[in-house]
């Protein structure tokens, strides 16, 4: 079927994922690329539990770049998280096509990243990320809730640039 939501989200699955999202969106499974990720045993448990009925494949950059174009072909629809926008943007670099769109949630607050807004700081890295990525033709959109409004790349880069210079 396809990826019907690829998103960057912090928390990666969690109450909002499993409760909000699914409800919006067409899923039947859930794939996480991350490095880290991937190889952390117990967080791999932890995110089993909170998928729930929901199938879930864990997956390294590397790993991902046969694992999603075998999602898109099979006959589920997945969702595609990761807790970083550099994965993502890492993905777009080595030509994984994951649909154009890319729904970033929750980016909380850590050490050298400027507050955009509710639950979005970014810091140099993501900004970069975020802008291989609107070159390359990624339509990315900041978004918390499915019922909350959409934030472009473009608006929240303003306001970054805005709080830097």
């Amino acid at each position: 079927m396809t990826i019907t939501l690829a998103r960057i989200d912090d928390r990666v699955i969690h109450g909002q994922t499993t409760t909000r999202w699914t409800k919006s969106r067409s899923v039947q499974g859930i794939l996480v690329v991350g490095d880290d990720i991937a190889r952390d045993d117990l967080r791999k448990k932890v995110l089993k539990a909170a998928a729930g009925n929901l199938k879930l494949g864990v997956y390294t950059t590397e790993q991902a770049i046969t694992s999603i174009p075998k999602g898109k072909n099979s006959e589920k629809d997945f969702f595609l998280i990761s807790n970083s926008p550099q994965t993502f943007a890492e993905l777009v670099r080595l030509g994984v096509d994951f649909g154009g769109k890319l729904n970033v949630g929750p980016m909380n607050t850590r050490e050298g990243a400027v507050v955009l807004g509710r639950t979005v700081a970014i810091d140099a890295k993501d900004y970069d990320a975020f802008e291989y990525m609107s070159q390359h033709g990624i339509d990315i959109g900041f978004q918390l809730l499915p019922d909350d409004e959409i934030k472009s790349w473009k608006t929240m880069k303003a306001k970054y640039d805005s709080l830097t210079k």
